[in-house]
């Protein structure tokens, strides 16, 4: 008899996904992670990027993966503006130079994150 054993694999974007839930629950506020597709009409191959919608101050932080490139955001951070949210790229911090580059002048925040050997940290918000 054969036996399929399925193995959970937890990805980078898990983790911080996990982490920035956290951070909403001990400040008492509901937040809810979904696709960015599920908020936007976006790419197809932005739409499977994870976001972080919290419900009282209205921000979606959206966690780039390390097959997307930072400016293709742009349009969405935009549009997450005008229709009153405010877009935060949650984006590892060896990256975060490029988010800087390809979000320039857009109404985004960006914050860095890093992991450790028990769990993930996150910088300071910034301006691109």
């Amino acid at each position: 008899m054969a036996v399929a054993v399925q193995e959970s694999f937890v990805t980078d974007v898990d983790r911080v996904s996990a982490a920035v839930l956290d951070a909403y629950s001990r400040r008492g506020d509901l937040a809810t992670a979904m696709p960015l597709a599920e908020l936007l009409k976006v790419p197809s191959d932005l739409g499977a990027l994870r976001a972080v919608v919290g419900a009282a101050d209205r921000t979606v932080e959206i966690l780039l993966d390390s097959d997307v490139a930072a400016a293709a955001l742009a349009p969405a951070a935009w549009t997450l503006a005008a229709k009153g949210f405010r877009p935060v790229v949650l984006i590892s911090l060896d990256r975060l130079g490029e988010a800087h580059d390809g979000l320039r002048g857009t109404p985004a925040r960006l914050q860095g994150w890093w992991s450790g050997s028990e769990s993930v940290s996150f910088g300071a918000f910034e301006t691109p």
